[in-house]
């Protein structure tokens, strides 16, 4: 296995460390997630590349965790709205973005 030295922004690594938390799982394992769907850019397809580009802002959907099934129902729904406020302008965006590389 190769290893890469990057440098990125102290946002995009905040970004990235949150998302690593919230998973449980290392940054570099994100990272990697990240670089391997982006990396095969020229054979994806639209929707790959656009929820490549998604996780890379850090508003695609986690599929690994699952909610504390002791967790208030309530509690979970003002967390999921906070989540994904302001997400519908940003994968809208997304969206253009890609349509306009075809």
């Amino acid at each position: 296995m190769r290893q890469l030295l990057l440098r990125v922004d102290d946002e995009l690594h905040a970004r990235l460390a949150a998302r690593a938390r919230e998973e449980g799982r290392s940054i570099n394992a994100i990272a990697n997630e990240v670089l391997a769907l982006i990396g095969n850019d020229h054979r994806t397809s639209r929707r790959e590349r656009v929820r490549a580009r998604a996780l890379s802002l850090g508003i695609l959907a986690n599929r690994h965790a699952l909610p504390d099934p002791q967790a208030d129902p309530d509690d979970l729904r003002e967390k999921a709205i906070r989540s994904m406020r302001g997400a519908g302008e940003i994968a809208d965006s997304l969206i253009e973005e890609d349509r306009g590389r075809l």
